[in-house]
């Protein structure tokens, strides 16, 4: 095969991954070719995220720690391909819209019909087209039989992920996986595709895990308990204090709503309910539930600036709805913490958020308001739109016995679901291992097979095809779990790799690249 792996932007760590995947489609035979960006864009998501630095020193920042900081040959630049690009079209316009979205924070409807939306689009739009058109003439010219590529999701990366589209040939697009270790690899989606990933959750939430395995995979959810889950992107909540619910002995129904920005335009994850608060009226008059009987918890990321940004706007969005329902609120910037109050909640109110992991491990009931990674993982209740929510009834109203069956089914099918994203979604787990948030290993050992596979074919294999015969090894791990044995759980549950390390790393002076690279918040150069 001739295989082309595509790099626009160098954020940490994608392009050493990309690097380790080009190395092991080498090792299998195929001919390997790089797409890069050397300053060939006439904007992007880097320049105005980071506006208040020159172009010259964003693009110089970039390509010091781009493809070409990896690898001498193979490597083209988007400026190289350049030449006459089609107008602007639906489609071209379309592409922008996902960094627009994430750019700006937007939350509301009307936010994202605003002229600083739409600002953002056209001021992008030309990037993915300029991107796609490169990508075809690459396409062509290296006469490329697939594609592996960064994210796939944002203004020129989405036009990658087109070009190859059009061209008929596949696009696998690449990212960091939700714990740290391993690589996400999804077949013709980018980044924020659940196809895959429901595939493969609902293929394996009913198969039941070794001792090894559930350990494994409690070592993920323990670290989020003990504030030591630092080798997820990003940790929230982490100095938090003590909290306690507001309210009497009434039921207890905690809201926690998330950002909309980072998932919109992606069909997969389209919420249903016209605005994510009709969701919060329709469950409490299906319920009738009074407004102190529920808690709204402020996503903590809304205090912090992203892309030079708070989240304001979605925390004035909710915060508004709350006061006017009644409903009270914990600000994004209060210190009280969400596990303490996911603790005392008879249920949660999620729209995707991770927090359901919490709370699926602790047996409460997660009620989804919108599409998650989770939804074919069994323990969620499916409140996507109104004739759903007619179907869910709140489990604190069983009776004690069932209570308990249910409490132990969610934990369960949550464990697994761990499992499942951590070891089997994720590609080359053993072989790809997260230091820090952005500095990696990599290990000899892996199949080269594995990628060419999916290459040719589209359908992710599980990373792990292990599994019990039955539910005694998870049994004992549960038990664990339900007395919150969470620093034995993270110990027992600690592996170490025996395994040759490969240098992966940069090309001569560009590794004092890393070091630089180091001193900068995650997110930057």
């Amino acid at each position: 095969m001739r295989i082309g792996f595509a790099s626009v932007y160098s954020w940490r760590p994608h392009v050493s991954m990309l690097r380790y995947l080009a190395r092991l489609a080498r090792e299998a035979g195929h001919d390997v070719f790089f797409l890069t960006c050397d300053g060939d864009l006439p904007n992007c998501y880097t320049q105005e995220q980071k506006h208040e630095r020159p172009r010259w020193l964003n693009c110089a920042l970039c390509r010091a720690g781009g493809v070409r900081s990896f690898e001498a040959r193979g490597v083209s630049s988007i400026g190289e391909y350049a030449g006459a690009e089609p107008p602007p079209s639906a489609r071209s316009k379309e592409w922008a819209l996902s960094s627009a979205g994430t750019l700006g924070r937007f939350e509301t409807n009307e936010e994202f019909a605003s002229p600083e939306f739409f600002g953002f689009a056209e001021r992008l739009e030309p990037a993915a087209r300029r991107g796609y058109a490169a990508a075809r003439r690459w396409i062509d010219d290296k006469k490329l039989d697939a594609i592996c590529a960064f994210n796939g999701r944002m203004d020129a990366t989405r036009g990658v992920l087109e070009a190859a589209r059009d061209a008929g040939i596949r696009y696998v697009s690449q990212e960091r996986t939700w714990f740290g270790d391993g690589v996400q690899l999804l077949p013709d989606e980018n980044c924020l595709g659940l196809r895959a990933v429901d595939k493969m959750i609902g293929a394996w939430r009913d198969r039941p895990l070794t001792r090894a395995q559930a350990l494994r995979a409690a070592k993920h959810i323990s670290a989020r308990f003990l504030r030591r889950n630092d080798k997820e992107w990003r940790a929230f909540n982490v100095n938090a204090a003590p909290a306690s619910w507001p309210s009497g002995d009434r039921r207890r129904i905690l809201l926690l709503p998330g950002s909309r920005s980072e998932s919109w335009g992606h069909p997969d994850c389209a919420d249903l309910w016209p605005e994510r608060t009709r969701a919060y009226e329709a469950l409490m008059a299906h319920f009738g539930l009074q407004p102190d009987e529920l808690l709204l918890r402020c996503h903590p990321v809304w205090g912090e600036a992203v892309s030079g940004r708070t989240g304001q706007a979605s925390e004035k969005y909710y915060t508004r709805w709350a006061q006017k329902a009644g409903v009270p609120v914990i600000a994004s910037a209060s210190r009280e913490s969400t596990a303490d109050l996911i603790r005392a909640a008879d249920a949660i109110v999620v729209a995707g958020g991770s927090a359901a992991l919490e709370a699926g491990i602790l047996g409460k009931q997660v009620i989804g308001t919108s599409p998650s990674i989770y939804q074919q993982a069994g323990f969620q209740s499916n409140a996507y739109d109104a004739s759903r929510l007619n179907g869910v009834r709140l489990l604190s109203s069983a009776p004690a016995a069932e209570r308990e069956e249910e409490s132990r089914r969610i934990r369960r099918l949550t464990l697994r679901f761990c499992f499942n994203m951590a070891y089997r979604v994720a590609q080359f787990v053993p072989y790809v291992q997260a230091v820090t948030t952005t500095q990696y290993a990599y290990y000899e050992g892996a199949d080269p097979q594995r990628l060419t596979r999916l290459l040719s074919s589209g359908e992710l294999e599980p990373d792990d095809e292990n599994c019990a015969d039955d539910e005694r090894d998870e049994d004992s791990t549960l038990d664990l779990i339900e007395r919150g044995e969470w620093e034995a759980l993270y110990s027992a549950g600690q592996e170490s790799a025996q395994r040759p390390l490969i240098d992966n790393g940069r090309r001569g002076f560009y590794r004092a690249v890393d070091r630089l690279r180091d001193l900068f918040p995650r997110g930057d150069l």
